[in-house]
């Protein structure tokens, strides 16, 4: 029998949200609060990209998308699915949160997010009493690169059936995550310098279906959405 080709099994669209305040350098309070510098809102800009990114997305019918708890993640997934032909209901995964979140922020509850999108919910297969965020309590490349894994072990064991999904997260652990499918063990000496809202596409293969490895990256950091759009960091 003639062995099987290029059998994909996932799809990921790994994406940066869009610009927040405190990439912008806006203090929201003259003295930043822990909310202004662990949590900040999207600004203008930033959503116009969200928004952007939505439409150039608009043509990709995702069965799930998700988000970390964090507003400027969660605003950004929004607009994906607010341009979605068939919007599916946001995802939180807590495993997205960005890289040194300390117990000294408690993040936003369940209630607030609530608020703003009353469609969000933890993700599948997790406990209804979840924290919304994940906080890193070792916050070295050893441990992120351990989430990193635990993330594509969860998206693998639930997604395998050539869905594509949408995951909004955060640049520094993006960054982990595609250093770990690179199958690199510790920081290399050089960086991916992620945009707001750029995406990265990755394709998962059934075992040895494709000749050209069983994890492949169409594009990385693609910003094509965003050449009306003013340039941020």
């Amino acid at each position: 029998m003639e062995q099987e080709k290029n059998v994909v099994e996932l799809e990921i669209y790994l994406i940066r949200h869009g610009q927040s305040n405190t990439n912008a350098g806006i203090n929201v309070h003259e003295t930043p609060t822990i909310q202004d510098m662990a949590d900040p809102y999207l600004t203008e800009i930033g959503i116009s990209q969200a928004r952007a990114l939505g439409e150039h997305l608009s043509c990709v019918d995702f069965d799930y998308v998700y988000s970390s708890g964090l507003f400027r993640a969660e605003r950004t997934a929004t607009e994906v699915i607010k341009a979605q032909k068939n919007p599916q209901k946001l995802r939180i995964l807590p495993l997205l949160t960005e890289n040194g979140m300390g117990r000294d922020y408690t993040g936003a509850t369940w209630e607030e997010l609530h608020e703003i999108n009353p469609d969000a919910h933890i993700a599948p297969d997790l406990p209804e009493d979840t924290e919304i965020l994940f906080y890193s309590d070792h916050d070295d490349n050893a441990s992120h690169y351990v989430r990193a894994e635990k993330v594509i072990e969860y998206f693998r064991a639930h997604h395998s059936g050539k869905e594509k999904i949408c995951v909004v997260s955060h640049a520094a652990f993006i960054t982990h995550i595609v250093f770990y499918l690179m199958g690199l063990k510790e920081v290399p000496s050089f960086d991916i310098n992620f945009s707001n809202t750029g995406v990265t596409k990755i394709i998962f293969y059934k075992k040895g279906t494709n000749k050209y490895g069983d994890i492949i990256f169409d594009y990385i950091n693609s910003t094509a959405h965003l050449k009306d759009l003013p340039e941020t960091k």
